[in-house]
């Protein structure tokens, strides 16, 4: 009878309750021996397993926030906050969490784990796209072509300036032009490049007179279909031959344009996912981007970010996670979400988002907010960030009672006192966002 509970104490793999259990019949007790050697046996290798699985998480986590200088530690730093919220859940009995309850270990493992993997699929986002800091950069920033053609313009203005003289035009007539002429190019470059900036909305009068600019000819001599390579080739649908070549300032063209072959829309249809899908997989065109409303990225490359969640839940609801990190896709691939199905890219609501998940959403966000190892924006104070959150708690995009618990609990400071530099740890009113 007591070889039998231990018998199920391995089957339940309850390794560390089993004892060897002596007895006087010899051959059974060298098998109480040898149950207990294995159940040590598979004890230790599990643990060996389960060492080398979080590993790798941490390994890929690590792989992500070192791709780009722009994420930072963020991927590391995220799982720190979200298992400090989840202790305090587990603890309170208020709202929601009356009902929330970690009942072993193996739940917390399957948080954190979520936390570590939650932008996994980044792996997959170009670094150009993460990284683009202008609205022309691609590779590099392609500023450095249009500020070559208005040099030629430049120039050409000089040697039509001789030649006005030439023709005994008056010599302070053709000076005062030059001036001028050279003065309105130098202000329509330094408008170009200042549009290209992307840090404030973009009016539409800006918008026209960015076309206006680009309808300024300038003369190409060269064949612009040499040196590409068979990708970018295939894009010249077709190329005017015959030079010299009048050509506009600044343009949208063909080769502009990536076509998109990608099988994404039946895919999306397997995995549920409905966030639209834009026509082009990118768009180069010059006035396109020049024109981007706010900030730097066009529709094209906003989705291939956002693309990373979808990826993150491909790759993961792919990997054959056993029973107890069955909901790791779902709680990594879900904060991206909000409460009232605006968010991607499932569209869910609030019920279909378990706690774990929206704990994470707001995690996310924070962590985002507070970040300051990224150069592309300042980092914001804590009473800022708090002040973020409020809004997008407002809105229905982040969870309330979550939102609460983390002020409440003084999770917001704690977390900060290890992470925020000291300049941002400000003083912060809790109770302006707490309900009377």
């Amino acid at each position: 009878m007591r070889m039998i509970d231990e018998n199920k104490k391995i089957k339940n793999r309850e390794f560390e309750k089993v004892v060897k259990v002596d007895f006087y019949i010899l051959e059974v007790n060298e098998l109480s021996e040898s149950l207990f050697d294995m159940s040590k046996s598979i004890k230790d290798y599990q643990l060996s397993q389960r060492e080398l699985m979080d590993s790798f998480i941490k390994l890929i986590a690590t792989a992500i926030d070192d791709k780009s200088k722009y994420t930072g530690g963020h991927c590391n730093r995220v799982p720190k906050l979200v298992m400090m919220i989840i202790e305090e859940a587990n603890i309170s009995k208020e709202g929601v969490f009356k009902e929330f309850n970690i009942k072993n270990k193996e739940e917390l493992r399957e948080i954190n784990i979520s936390a570590w993997l939650h932008d996994c699929g980044k792996v997959t986002t170009p670094e150009y796209v993460v990284d683009k800091a202008t609205k022309l950069e691609t590779i590099y920033n392609r500023i450095h072509e249009i500020r070559t053609r208005f040099e030629v313009i430049n120039r050409d203005l000089i040697i039509e300036s001789y030649k006005k003289l030439k023709l005994n035009e008056d010599e302070n007539t053709v000076k005062k032009w030059l001036k001028n002429e050279q003065k309105s190019l130098k202000e329509d470059f330094e408008f170009v490049a200042s549009m290209n900036i992307g840090n404030e909305f973009m009016k539409d009068e800006d918008k026209e007179r960015i076309k206006n600019i680009a309808s300024r000819k300038w003369m190409r001599y060269f064949d612009n279909t040499l040196g590409l390579s068979k990708e970018e080739l295939l894009r010249f649908k077709s190329s005017d031959k015959s030079f010299p070549i009048l050509e506009n300032l600044l343009s949208n063209k063909n080769w502009h344009i990536k076509d998109r072959e990608d099988s994404s829309l039946e895919e999306d249809k397997i995995y549920g996912f409905k966030t639209p899908i834009p026509k082009d997989l990118y768009n180069f065109g010059e006035i396109y981007n020049l024109t981007i409303s706010r900030g730097t990225l066009t529709e094209e490359e906003r989705y291939k970010i956002q693309d990373h969640i979808k990826m993150t839940i491909k790759m993961l609801e792919q990997l054959p996670f056993p029973d107890n990190l069955k909901n790791v896709p779902l709680f990594a691939g879900a904060h991206h979400e909000t409460l009232i199905g605006t968010g991607y890219p499932r569209k869910l609501v609030k019920e279909q988002m378990p706690l774990p998940a929206r704990i994470l959403a707001l995690t996310d966000v924070f962590e985002a907010l507070t970040a300051s190892d990224r150069p592309y924006k300042d980092s914001k104070t804590l009473s800022e960030s708090i002040k973020i959150l409020s809004f997008m708690v407002k809105d229905k995009h982040l969870d309330k009672e979550v939102f609460e618990l983390f002020l409440k609990s003084g999770v917001y400071l704690k977390y900060a006192e290890a992470y925020l530099k000291k300049e941002q740890i400000d003083e912060v009113d809790i109770s302006k966002y707490l309900e009377k």
